[in-house]
């Protein structure tokens, strides 16, 4: 299995009063896109490692005596699993929102409102991975914690080609895909059943009117 790790998150906080010292490492553990995220709190003593936090497990573990005490007490604390529920939820991830902008020749796709900021966009074409012709901006800051990406692919695609645009980011269970083809192929179906269902109001009505002027009975009638 293919794993990896980086720091989406990192805080250290030091607080000095006489002789004590407090250290807290906050940090995520990503395992690879598909798996959940891991987030841990490492808590330190005297520059002693006493407890740790670990979102897999749901609770905090003691390292030493102390540790164990404090440990306990805030594993009772109903506000305390909560917080760390909530951290997690905050730093783990938000899901990317696709758009698209399709022009004949040029393919493109906004992905919008992603954190953290590492992400992977991939075109396919009936399948297989393209890599000509394809361009991807630098990841871009939205201002609020968030990010985007643009993609375009540049490509003269025939009717019967499927054209996928697929976005792997760690806050999605599974990669997320859009279709050119398949939104074509919905247009084109579209307007030939409406230029059946037009035709065929065409036949009726010619249809009827020959029969009112040819029968004069009908025509009385109306």
């Amino acid at each position: 299995m293919f794993n990896f790790s980086f720091f989406a998150f990192k805080k250290r906080i030091k607080c000095i009063f006489k002789d004590y010292c407090f250290r807290f490492n906050c940090f995520m553990t990503i395992l690879n896109y598909i798996k959940p995220v891991e987030y841990l709190i490492d808590w330190y003593f005297n520059k002693e490692f006493t407890m740790q936090y670990n979102s897999t497990v749901g609770n905090w573990t003691g390292l030493t005596p102390a540790g164990l005490i404090t440990a306990s007490q805030f594993n009772e604390d109903k506000f305390d699993v909560e917080q760390r529920k909530a951290e997690k939820q905050l730093t783990s991830g938000t899901t990317p929102f696709i758009s698209s902008c399709k022009a004949f020749h040029n393919k493109t796709r906004y992905v919008y409102d992603f954190y953290p900021e590492h992400i992977l966009v991939t075109w396919y074409l009936n399948g297989q991975e393209v890599t000509e012709g394809v361009t991807i901006s630098e990841v871009m800051t939205n201002g609020d914690c968030t990010y985007q990406v643009h993609s375009y692919l540049e490509c003269t695609p025939i009717l019967k080609d499927r054209v996928t645009c697929t976005v792997e980011h760690v806050s999605l269970k599974e990669p997320k895909s859009s279709y050119w083809g398949e939104d074509r192929q919905d247009h084109f179906t579209g307007g030939v059943c409406a230029l059946i269902f037009g035709a065929l109001t065409l036949s009726l009505g010619l249809i009827y009117y020959r029969r009112k002027t040819s029968d004069p009975n009908l025509s009385g009638s109306l």
